[in-house]
């Protein structure tokens, strides 16, 4: 019986999304594809009430049928505003998930149930899909932060909060961490080999929610609207010669490139540069971001929105999300010069491909 993984975080800006829908809407879209009436598995993870549901589809006797099993009694809390700080920043409110909380599902929850099935169903998974809010890092659950400081509640006590080792994962961090979560102590060459083995041959990962960057988008944007670039056909040689870049593009630019570069740039504020160094600067963003280490431990093609590109909620019938159309350069630009796919459903995300690699050039 093939199986998928439905994920639904939370509307950590409390603004009235219930990513629940979108999971439904996916599942309703995969029974209705299903013209081979091949039996079908699907472990639904609400992070937001705080629940795991199987409903398994079958046919017996040519009749579909679904048989739904919560997970009872559930491991899970609900989550609701009682689980963050609020700070109020230009009017605006802010929710951060609070330190010290547990009984929450979590990321490993997702990988938990993922090397489940690579242990007793093997090559049985045919898709994963995340609808959350997002960012660089990843899906944003509940919007925790791995603050490499552990809290716990001490009976008679109260909290108690103690430093952790630097490749250690943070236990009452929720989210997703792409430089944590595949490597020992959290994941060791057991348990990847169970996260990889529950994949079948032609799965996919959709991982639906936004990875903008802002500073990524605004150094796009304005490589884009150079006099020396071209949608395509560009050669590494181009010299770009940048003078509108503010402090902090220039210092984020310099940052991931300099040791390449042999130093720093000698004036931020008239930089020359090869597009070939402006190509590995994204090359180096793809590799950093979640989606592409999902994408080496699993072994399975992820699908996720481009660095610098945001998601947004469709409309009509068994509504999901796509990448804002807005972003047609940037999509360009991914696709010609760094080599970039993009999902066979039209909704503008990018194939992140197991084993990426990029050269590094010379001078």
């Amino acid at each position: 019986m093939k199986q998928v993984v439905l994920v639904a975080g939370v509307d950590y800006e409390f603004k009235g999304v219930d990513f629940r829908v979108f999971c439904e809407n996916r599942m309703k879209r995969l029974i209705a594809s299903n013209k081979k009436k091949e039996d079908l598995t699907f472990i639904l993870f609400d992070v937001l009430k705080g629940e795991q549901v199987t409903r398994e589809v079958t046919f017996p006797g040519g009749k579909q049928t679904i048989k739904a099993t919560p997970l009872s009694p559930s491991p899970f809390h609900a989550v609701t505003k009682a689980n963050y700080n609020r700070t109020v920043v230009d009017g605006e409110a802010h929710y951060r998930f609070k330190d010290g909380q547990s009984g929450i599902v979590s990321a490993q929850d997702i990988y938990k149930a993922i090397r489940n099935i690579g242990r007793s169903a093997p090559n049985t998974l045919i898709e994963v899909s995340v609808f959350s809010h997002g960012w660089m890092g990843g899906p944003i659950l509940v919007n925790s932060f791995d603050d490499g400081i552990a809290t716990t509640m001490v009976a008679g006590v109260g909290p108690v909060s103690f430093v952790l080792p630097s490749a250690a994962r943070d236990p009452d961090d929720m989210d997703p961490r792409g430089a944590k979560d595949f490597i020992a102590p959290t994941m060791d060459p057991a348990a990847l080999t169970e996260l990889k083995n529950a994949f079948h041959s032609d799965a996919i990962i959709w991982l639906w929610g936004c990875a903008f960057p802002r500073l990524v988008h605004e150094i796009l944007h304005k490589i884009e609207h150079h006099a020396s670039y071209k949608d395509s056909g560009l050669g590494d040689e181009e010299m770009f010669r940048i003078t509108n870049f503010n402090t902090e593009q220039a210092q984020t630019l310099e940052n991931w490139i300099a040791s390449d570069l042999g130093g720093p740039f000698p004036d931020r504020k008239r930089i020359e540069i090869k597009f070939k160094f402006l190509k590995l600067f994204f090359n180096k963003i793809v590799s950093a971001s979640y989606a592409q280490h999902l994408a080496n431990a699993a072994n399975v093609k992820v699908f996720a929105a481009l660095m610098g590109t945001y998601a947004d909620y469709d409309a009509g019938p068994l509504r999901l999300m796509s990448i804002f159309k807005g972003f047609a350069r940037h999509f360009k630009f991914y696709q010609s010069y760094l080599g970039f796919g993009f999902d066979p459903e039209g909704r503008k995300y990018g194939a992140y491909l197991p084993g990426r690699t990029f050269p590094v050039p010379g001078p």
